[in-house]
């Protein structure tokens, strides 16, 4: 039996997604840029999912999510299929536009100094990626402090896909991640991290002598281009992130106790005992065959 994907409500997740073949089909430009605002606005306001930072690469995407209501997959299948229709007339690419046979990755993440962390490298990733030298100049969407601070970032409906009847214009609202009960905190700590960050990058390019790409390279690239080195196709994907042995360990006994209990009643179901619970996180086998999940 396959390991089930724990969805949990009320979880703060970080979600990677990447293009097939890590091409560069979302090479930044204002058509994609405008695109993936509109879909995931959409895509947020119809599953009630809360948004928190988001980076769009060349050749993938990361999302820093609450998930209110326990609706994961469906959120995320509704909004990858939106991005990929609108992409593929726009790029005019005839091939499906996500990697195929690697499902999403969605990292669980408990705790401010986890939720911290990865929002400060979502934020980070042009600049970890040697492109440019601060979020700010990323040409591609990017929820810079800035951004966060201002709260919303605005998309007016594609010229693809979308028929008439569909909104002119959408706002897509930023908050604050549950765990920081003080805005201003949150702001001033994802600063703090972010300079101390960039000064590293920029420190160990210095002593590699290498330069950043610069936005004017990065417009020229081609769609058809991928990263020369190759990335591992089936690696390993993490249920959740954890800064510190203590906060590890308790994440690992919480999932090992979930895959127990999901086992032992998945084994009831199947000799035929129906009315079996089971355990808080429960997805596939509750959307798709009424299983009875515990509250």
């Amino acid at each position: 039996m396959s390991l089930p994907r724990r969805v949990l409500p009320n979880t703060t997740y970080m979600i990677t997604r990447r293009c097939l073949g890590r091409r560069f089909l979302l090479r930044p430009d204002g058509a994609i840029n405008n695109i993936f605002t509109y879909c995931l606005a959409l895509a947020i306001e119809k599953h009630g999912v809360e948004l928190h930072a988001a980076c769009v690469m060349s050749n993938h995407y990361h999302l820093i999510v609450t998930d209110v209501e326990g609706v994961l997959p469906e959120f995320m299948g509704w909004l990858n299929r939106q991005l990929a229709m609108c992409i593929k007339r726009v790029r005019k690419w005839d091939e499906v536009v996500w990697e195929p046979n690697v499902a999403y990755s969605a990292v669980e993440l408990e705790g401010t100094s986890e939720v911290l962390d990865k929002v400060g490298y979502v934020l980070l990733n042009p600049v970890s990626a040697a492109l440019v030298r601060s979020p700010e100049r990323w040409p591609g969407v990017v929820t810079t402090v800035r951004t966060l601070r201002g709260g919303t970032m605005g998309a007016e409906r594609p010229k693809v896909w979308f028929k008439n009847e569909a909104r002119q214009s959408i706002t897509l609202t930023l908050t604050t991640p549950a765990c920081f009960t003080d805005q201003e905190h949150f702001y001033s700590a994802l600063e703090a991290l972010m300079v101390n960050r960039i000064a590293q990058v920029r420190t160990r390019m210095l002593q590699q002598g290498r330069r950043y790409l610069g936005r004017a390279r990065v417009h020229k690239t081609s769609v058809s281009d991928r990263p020369a080195a190759k990335k591992e196709r089936f690696g390993r994907s993490p249920t959740f992130s954890a800064l510190t042995r203590s906060r590890w360990l308790a994440a690992v006994k919480k999932l090992r106790a979930f895959r127990v209990a999901y086992r032992t009643a998945y084994e009831a179901w199947r000799s035929g005992q129906r009315d079996v619970e089971f355990p808080l996180g429960t997805w596939w086998v509750a959307r798709h065959a009424g299983a009875v999940v515990a509250t």
